[in-house]
């Protein structure tokens, strides 16, 4: 989708086939037709669509609440002014109260107007939007995202009309106003990058197709910052990652352990380490799944996924002051004769020793490595995002993701940025406790032990063994853990995504990162 954003005047060209016009909730005391405004529209244009706007309106006791719409279509009756005689129909919303706090009624409405145009086969969408500007494009990308890529045409079937083009007309317009919006864009467009990884299928997505899609960052025209390395399984055996590659041991697909590291010039203020679960299809390896809960475990790579749209957009806005070291270790979790088994010990690159008790406790192991890795580099922060749990999807269903780990601070920042991109997460305790079912008796620990109680937690835990000392200390990394087994996948449309792929927590993690 094209998008722009210009500043509304008298004289600003409308070539579009809608418009959209909105305002804040109207007081109940006070009737429609004297208090909403739409943003001056109403003052330039003819008595005749003037009153038919006022009587729907009104007809449709139309209060501006959030999430509201109303579409008006132009009959030939009804004559424009030249400026906006290509407009056929336009798109009344609300916008909710208007208070301080009131972005999530924001994204509401916005989301409500464009599903509200996609669905009237708007092509070019004008939207005059009083607030801001980079909340509308960067929900328009959001919620006009499809993947059809499968899906084959018939050889009489007409190309469907699609939201093509979208400008944003505001009143006012500060200096960095238009890269705030691209970069809004930018960063809903990482969100897609994303979603279109996790919708592609197993047979496409594999190790090596996500390192070539990491290689891809960097080709001309991309950050000098950013780097790629991948390391291939020997060089992961040198290194000492045991338990990444036991879960690689029964597929015919070679693990790739991708490195993505972002170092602007100047001064670095802060170094963030970020880790997402690769496992590009889980068959629950000897521990096999079931054949319906294996169905849709092309989704366990959404935390690479997340890794990839994150480090594409740090890419093109590369913010100053902020080292990033961005891991993945990409593996299948496969059966054959050399998979690794239940009652099998292995060795992490950190040398604690593992019993396995459930080869479908896969995910962790792999992260075990790659927190040991990353805490190597001696990064100020770890945040990982995994498809870990289905008990998480249990305890928080799957529009809400877990969060955890090992300093308040942290947790609670994230939660900040979470809530401020609509992207639910909610806290998980991992009380010491938790850890006497991660106990075994010949090893350090094992892989599964919760034995259907605190689930996700127990695998929070399990992977916070792997974090690292602070470089000149005995205290622990800072370290948050994100679980979005259930999130991953809307079953449901949300007010920032279609059903499907959501791309968490691409925006939350984005966000974080802009506001250190």
């Amino acid at each position: 989708m094209k998008a722009f954003l210009e500043k509304y005047s008298k004289s600003t060209k409308i070539n579009g086939d809608a418009i959209a016009l909105c305002d804040y909730k109207l007081q109940k005391s006070v009737s429609s037709k004297k208090k909403h405004s739409l943003t001056g529209f109403l003052a330039e244009i003819n008595k005749d669509l003037k009153n038919l706007i006022s009587e729907s309106i009104d007809e449709e006791n139309f209060d501006f609440s959030a999430g509201s719409t109303l579409l008006i279509k132009i009959n030939s009756f009804i004559k424009l002014p030249a400026k906006y005689k290509s407009i056929k129909q336009i798109i009344i919303f609300g916008l909710g109260e208007k208070t301080e706090d009131n972005q999530d009624d924001l994204r509401k409405s916005i989301a409500a107007m464009i599903r509200k145009a996609k669905a009237s086969k708007a092509e070019k969408l004008f939207v005059h939007y009083p607030a801001a500007a980079e909340l509308v494009v960067e929900t328009a990308i959001l919620v006009s995202y499809e993947f059809n890529k499968y899906k084959t045409k018939k050889e009489d079937e007409k190309p469907s009309k699609k939201l093509s083009e979208l400008r944003v007309l505001v009143d006012e317009m500060g200096v960095g106003d238009k890269k705030t919006f691209k970069n809004a864009q930018i960063i809903a467009e990482s969100t897609c990058l994303a979603r279109d990884l996790v919708w592609e299928p197993a047979c496409v997505v594999t190790p090596s197709y996500l390192a070539d899609e990491a290689r891809k960052i960097t080709n001309p025209g991309s950050s000098k910052s950013i780097k790629v390395t991948v390391k291939e399984a020997a060089e992961c055996k040198r290194l000492g990652m045991g338990a990444f590659l036991a879960v690689a041991r029964g597929s015919d697909q070679a693990p790739k352990f991708i490195e993505i590291t972002y170092k602007p010039t100047g001064k670095i203020k802060k170094h963030i380490a970020l880790v997402g679960k690769g496992v590009t299809f889980d068959s629950g390896g000897l521990s096999l799944k079931p054949a319906k809960a294996m169905e849709m475990m092309k989704e366990d790579m959404s935390g690479s996924a997340a890794i990839l749209g994150i480090m594409s957009a740090i890419a093109k806005i590369q913010p100053s002051g902020l080292q990033i070291t961005a891991v993945i270790a990409a593996t299948e979790n496969m059966p054959n004769g050399k998979a690794y088994k239940p009652g099998d010990v292995i060795t992490a690159m950190n040398g604690k020793t593992i019993e396995v008790n459930n080869t479908d406790a896969e995910g962790r192991l792999t992260l075990a490595d790659a927190v040991t890795y990353v805490s190597g580099k001696n990064p100020d922060e770890i945040i990982d995002f995994a498809t870990l749990t289905g008990a998480c999807m249990v305890a928080l269903g799957n529009i809400c993701a877990g969060l955890m780990g090992n300093d308040q601070e942290l947790i609670e920042r994230i939660k900040v940025s979470a809530a401020k991109q609509g992207e639910l997460m909610w806290q998980l305790p991992l009380y010491d406790e938790y850890k006497k079912s991660l106990k075994s008796t010949i090893a350090d620990m094992i892989n599964a032990g919760s034995k259907g109680k605190a689930g996700a937690q127990n695998g929070g835990l399990f992977v916070g063994e792997f974090v690292g000392k602070q470089k000149g200390s005995d205290k622990a990394i800072p370290w948050a853990h994100i679980d979005i087994a259930g999130p991953c996948w809307y079953d449901q449309d949300m007010d920032w995504s279609p059903k499907g792929a959501s791309g968490m927590p691409v925006r939350t993690i984005l966000d974080y990162l802009f506001s250190l």
